[in-house]
């Protein structure tokens, strides 16, 4: 069995692009303009036993985007995210997801002072 990163990648994107208000991108096309939602990075961790299947803890990094007057845009947006994916199943083509879980938000404004950032940290044990 291969490395389950891109089936979650591709099966994370499928579920957010089906289920959010706003566009989801891994790569912003150029002059693309906010509110959008952007997968940012993933770090893993081996979390595999001794003997057994491989198990690893996946950290993916998503940001929302937004020119909208203060935070309420980037709250609804990430609000959205934690429905969407937070103890709710997601089937992979390769691998196994055996938990998905939102473990962190926040939101700030950005040095520019008119653009609001939302982070959304998602955990992901996978089992291949």
């Amino acid at each position: 069995m291969a490395d389950p990163a891109i089936p979650l990648q591709a099966a994370l994107y499928a579920r957010l692009d089906s289920e959010l208000s706003v566009p989801v991108y891994d790569a912003v096309p150029m002059d693309t303009a906010p509110p959008y939602v952007t997968i940012d990075s993933e770090q893993m961790t081996n979390s595999s036993v001794i003997s057994g299947r491989k198990r690893a803890n996946r950290f993916i990094y998503l940001s929302v985007w937004s020119n909208y007057r203060g935070q309420a845009e980037v709250k609804r947006i990430n609000a959205e995210i934690e429905a969407s994916l937070d103890e709710r199943p997601l089937i992979l083509s390769d691998g196994r997801a055996v938990s998905v879980r939102v473990e962190r938000m926040s939101t700030n404004r950005d040095a520019d002072g008119v653009t609001f950032q939302g982070s959304v940290t998602v955990r992901v044990i996978t089992q291949q």
